[in-house]
């Protein structure tokens, strides 16, 4: 993802917690006080609501969190996300994507939904959900 948003010109800081071999290493997210424009990131499934929390109050403009389509059960999820700070938008892979190792050859189809959360801290009103346009996997593969 870093590699895209630079090549497109955006100012990119990548990190992660473990060496994968990318970006700053040994950043814990969910307890940084380092402040960004906007922030994309994968997180791990299980923090997944620490992500929400801390990227807003860290992201300025908007967040964008890849998730589990399933992120939208749970309670708990409702209770403390949903309903006070719901996401902008909701972009819902119409195919199913999986993510293979570096150097993996590729095969078959996923068997997990995913989406993109989208924050956008002007933005009021209802989420919007919308699904990518099929055929993507085919293009960008």
């Amino acid at each position: 993802m870093s590699d895209v948003l630079a090549e497109t010109g955006n100012d990119v800081t990548s990190s992660d917690l473990y060496d994968r071999g990318y970006g700053e290493i040994g950043h814990d997210f969910i307890t940084t006080k380092r402040r960004h424009r906007n922030i994309i990131t994968n997180p791990p499934f299980h923090s997944a609501e620490g992500f929400v929390a801390t990227a807003l109050r860290q992201a300025q403009s908007k967040f964008a969190l890849l998730l589990r389509l399933a992120f939208l059960e749970g309670a708990n999820r409702t209770r403390t996300i949903f309903h006070k700070r719901p996401p902008s938008r909701i972009w819902v892979f119409s195919e199913r994507i999986t993510f293979y190792p570096e150097g993996m050859k590729a095969t078959g189809s996923g068997t997990t939904a995913y989406a993109w959360y989208v924050w956008d801290k002007d933005h009021s009103g209802p989420t919007t959900v919308a699904w990518f346009t099929p055929g993507y996997k085919a293009k960008y593969g």
